[in-house]
């Protein structure tokens, strides 16, 4: 017997992202596992592809989501990912975490450059990042480093 598309499911699986959005020239996000195209509730998973050549984002700016974490892992090239604060390089293989409510901003390092972004709690592919100034990142960067000291004393000891 086959299942039919309307019947629940074990587990999901496709080819191709279902939704794709391009916020700015030269950076394209692939939307893989979401709320679009599986019942998730804890986590999304987006390709993220940049072209240098083609990317115009503006320096000052950083992207913050509001109670979601990200964390990436390098497919291709080389990114920096910038807080307001630090920065580090991430390489085909390497991951880097941004707690929630963290601003941060990536930029390629070499012409093309591709990442995957996990996102817990779930967020759907319409869902807008909110952009901050250089001035207001810092602000919010320092809040959430203050809130996170507590797991830096008991685990980096």
């Amino acid at each position: 017997m086959e299942l039919g598309h309307d019947l629940p499911r074990e587990c999901y699986s496709w080819e191709k992202p279902v939704f794709e959005f391009a916020p700015v020239s030269g950076l394209t996000r692939k939307l893989v596992i979401a709320p679009e195209t599986c019942p998730t509730k804890c986590m999304s998973i987006w390709m993220v592809e940049l072209d240098r050549q083609k990317m115009k984002a503006p320096d000052d700016m950083f992207d913050i989501h509001e109670g979601i974490e990200e964390a990436v892992y390098g497919l291709k090239g080389r990114v920096k990912i910038f807080t307001p604060n630090e920065s580090r390089i991430l390489k085909p293989g390497g991951f880097v975490w941004i707690p929630a409510g963290m601003p941060h901003a990536s930029r390629p390092l070499q012409d093309r450059a591709a990442f995957i972004a996990i996102y817990a709690p779930a967020r759907g592919g319409r869902e807008r990042n909110r952009l901050v100034s250089a001035q207001e990142s810092k602000r919010v960067a320092q809040e959430i480093v203050r809130k996170t000291a507590p797991w830096r004393r008991t685990h980096h000891k």
